[in-house]
């Protein structure tokens, strides 16, 4: 009987920690490659073959060798891949980014290198746990059909727990160890005598051992060398997330940073909280050159709060309401970006932005998306419908503006074109300012603005504007940076269609198509067809020697 729950735990458990880990893959690949539809494809796809793989080898060498004690090597050896993860992953990503082997399949290699391995040996257990309880079982069938169920039930478990408990309380580092600590565990009651001596000395190690397996991941190591102390860190529900400061010799003052995932998303001058560190959240006054009767102003994306803490000290007469997703951000904004709840104009707001103008008919005189970042565009808050209903929630006159990071020409510019033509179909009028101006080669950040006005300003009607207008933040020189684009064959965004990852590199803030890539990547094929012909040969091999 203790031998069936022991086999019934073993199950339980490898089902609960091949998802957990898949899960969790997510964070430690979104620091360095993005949040993309090929990081989840990734690891999908990746997961699946490995326990395709399991699934195989596992019945083969219970047909060998139907050894409990071999069930449990198995998972012991799982054990140690994922406790090694967590140190496994910084060099492993560097050497990944720099064979340069392509945007898409940059993060496929680091699924496969990271999670591989482990998940063909959580893989295993299954149909080996089948073969050993076919010997207590009078059917095989039902054997087969419990244990599979039970997998099956782990898989579901480990999926909620990690989603709703572990992820939100706990650190990815430190819930992967505990991961393979639990392997350990469960491996530890059907080993014999040897090695549950030689797993209880290395529990005994670990401890020490531990805080060099949960060192910080490769960006993270890179913007602490790079910004100076890192003041904060934790997983939150969305991000990886990051404060640190860094002394700004330019202006002698210390400067606070928010990292989510590898962007950094906004400063504070600790000096001077007022001063302006990221240029662009300037260009979010845009929107007093076109009414004098700006009251009530919404941000999606709330960051460190730059551009709502600027607007509630330059406009004593504007309320500001922001709609942040992310718990954590409002949290962390409110202790180290000195965002104060407590201000009666200043209204916070735990959603979705494009869920929360649905749930809210009120309506307001500007908007500011800002929820975009180099590795990440939200799709739904990009397209017609989103603009359809954030027009309906503009008082007359109303405008909108957008943040994005995107070049302004050539391929590089297709997620902009995208955006202004898309924003073109709801808005009379849309106007494009270069931040860095036009002519700047990389990506940068693009200011859009979308007016109910239906008149036209040209580049001298905002310089005039900007000219003779009380608003102190919208000087002569940042509207000259106002530029047309050619938008006629770019494709509108819908809910049904919005490929925007087919038009932003998640790893770089670079497009994905740009005028060099038009042609086959010869660099990338040969890359391919080379592991490719490993692997086959490889498969050959074995087949002579009759591994399968």
């Amino acid at each position: 009987m203790a031998r069936q729950l022991r086999l019934l735990l073993s199950v339980f458990v490898s089902g609960a920690v091949v998802m957990a880990l898949e899960l969790l893959g997510s964070r430690l690949l979104a620091p360095v490659f993005g949040n993309s539809i090929f990081v989840w494809g990734s690891l999908i796809g990746v997961v699946l073959a490995a326990l395709s793989t399991g699934y195989y080898l596992g019945g083969k060498v219970a047909d060998l060798k139907p050894d409990f004690q071999v069930l449990s090597t198995v998972i012991f050896v799982a054990g140690l891949l994922v406790m090694g993860l967590p140190a496994l992953a910084p060099p492993l990503f560097d050497w990944i980014v720099k064979l340069s082997i392509g945007d898409r399949y940059s993060p496929l290699l680091a699924t496969v290198a990271l999670l591989g391995l482990p998940s063909v040996l959580l893989g295993m257990v299954s149909p080996f746990a089948i073969r050993l309880a076919a010997k207590s079982f009078e059917q095989l069938g039902k054997a087969s059909g419990n244990l599979y169920a039970l997998s099956t039930l782990g898989s579901i478990v480990g999926t909620f727990l990690t989603v709703f408990v572990l992820i939100p309380e706990f650190g990815v580092n430190k819930i992967i160890l505990s991961l393979g600590v639990t392997l350990l565990v469960v491996a530890f009651l059907g080993l014999g005598f040897r090695m549950k001596v030689f797993i209880l000395l290395l529990l005994l190690v670990l401890p020490l051992a531990a805080p060099y397996m949960v060192s910080r991941r490769l960006t993270v190591a890179a913007y602490t060398l790079a910004l100076g102390d890192t003041i904060y860190e934790t997983d939150t529900p969305y991000h990886h997330l990051i404060v640190a400061d860094a002394y700004d010799p330019v202006h002698q003052s210390t400067v606070r940073y928010l990292i989510l995932d590898d962007n950094l998303h906004s400063a504070m001058d600790l000096k001077n909280p007022n001063r302006t560190v990221f240029e662009y959240t300037d260009y979010f006054n845009l929107g007093f050159l076109l009414s004098s009767n700006v009251t009530r102003v919404l941000f999606i994306g709330g960051g460190g709060f730059t551009g709502p803490k600027a607007f509630l000290n330059d406009y004593p007469n504007v309320s500001v309401y922001v709609a942040e997703i992310d718990p954590e951000v409002i949290r962390v904004a409110e202790e180290y970006f000195a965002v104060n709840a407590s201000n009666p104009r200043l209204h916070i707001y735990n959603e979705d932005g494009r869920i929360f103008l649905q749930e809210n008919p009120q309506k307001y005189d500007l908007m500011v998306l800002d929820a975009y970042s180099k590795s990440y565009v939200p799709f739904h808050l990009m397209t017609t419908e989103f603009f359809d209903e954030v027009a309906s929630h503009l008082t007359s006159g109303g405008s909108v503006i957008s943040n994005l990071i995107a070049g302004t020409s050539g391929g590089q510019a297709q997620l902009l074109m995208a955006e202004v033509r898309t924003m073109s179909t709801v808005f009379p009028n849309v106007y494009i300012f270069a931040v860095k101006g036009a002519d700047y080669q990389d990506p940068q950040n693009v200011i859009i603005l979308g007016t109910l006005l239906p008149n036209h300003l040209t580049k001298v009607d905002f310089t005039n504007l900007a000219a003779n207008t009380a608003t102190p933040k919208i000087p002569a020189n940042y509207v000259k940076n106002y530029f047309i684009l050619d938008t006629s064959n770019a494709p509108v965004l819908t809910d049904d269609y919005a490929p925007v990852e087919n038009l932003l590199n998640p790893l770089t803030g670079q497009n994905l198509t740009s005028d060099n890539q038009s042609t086959i990547n010869w660099n990338e094929v040969e890359t391919l067809t080379a592991a490719v012909s490993v692997i086959a040969v490889v498969f050959l091999v074995l087949v002579k020697k009759r591994v399968f």
